[in-house]
């Protein structure tokens, strides 16, 4: 069964329109009497199609739906901007595996240079591609993406752990910080967890991190991608805080 989020007041009105649309006629194919999931970005509900056309689908609601879909932990993504199309990668699979919000970080070593004129349209990419994996994974909320930013610009105050994925930490043989870090997680917490991109983090960028409460950590003994590291930090988080 497919979700969709949708905005209160077509919630309300028992309407989906646009390519949410088009996606339920002519991908999934569906018909008068099928059921979907819809949702506000606060509670799900089951419904059924009452009518269907590319541009318009009519639904009432049949039961609202409850489940917990949700990390425990509020787990924001700094990601270091990396090359080509990683971060939506990034962005897709770290929404399935239950991150809250995503903030790409453009560092001294990101090869990436932002336009700002292009700035509005690659959120607006980054934020459809959140609510779509939100939608396959069937979370409740869709992780943001507000913002991209400079690595000074951020304010990192607020946050209960803050981890900073530091692939020299691997080199050097340490291997506790994180397993601790994780341990020590209780519910409601809200952690930063911060990413280089492809070339590293510089020195006085981790110097810097340090200062703000981060704690240098390797991911186990292996060094990976700038792409890989989000999977391994949110499933090692989902593992300590959601299985029993």
């Amino acid at each position: 069964m497919q979700k969709y989020f949708i905005e209160q007041d077509k919630l309300k009105a028992g309407i989906i329109d646009t390519d949410d649309a088009f996606h339920i006629t002519t991908v999934m194919r569906s018909k008068i009497g099928d059921q979907i999931l819809v949702g506000d970005n606060s509670k799900t509900y089951l419904a059924e199609i009452k009518s269907l056309s590319n541009t318009l689908v009519t639904f009432e609601i049949i039961e609202e739906r409850t489940g917990n879909y949700e990390m425990p932990v509020f787990v924001t993504i700094f990601q270091g901007y990396p090359k080509g199309d990683k971060l939506e990668d990034v962005i897709k699979h770290g929404t399935e595996l239950g991150a809250s919000e995503f903030i790409p970080t453009i560092m001294k070593r990101s090869v990436f240079k932002l336009e700002p004129k292009k700035k509005a349209s690659k959120l607006e990419r980054f934020n459809k591609i959140a609510k779509e994996a939100a939608e396959q994974s069937f979370r409740t909320i869709i992780p943001s993406v507000p913002d991209i930013k400079y690595l000074k610009e951020i304010n990192f105050d607020g946050y209960d752990v803050k981890i900073l994925c530091y692939e020299e930490s691997a080199k050097q043989g340490e291997a506790s910080n994180f397993k601790a870090a994780v341990k020590n997680l209780k519910k409601g917490d809200k952690v930063a967890v911060l990413i280089g991109p492809e070339g590293g983090i510089d020195d006085s960028e981790v110097e810097y991190l340090e200062s703000k409460g981060f704690v240098p950590c390797a991911l186990g003994p292996r060094i990976l991608r700038t792409e890989t590291a989000i999977f391994y930090a949110l499933s090692t988080i989902s593992y300590e805080m959601e299985l029993k």
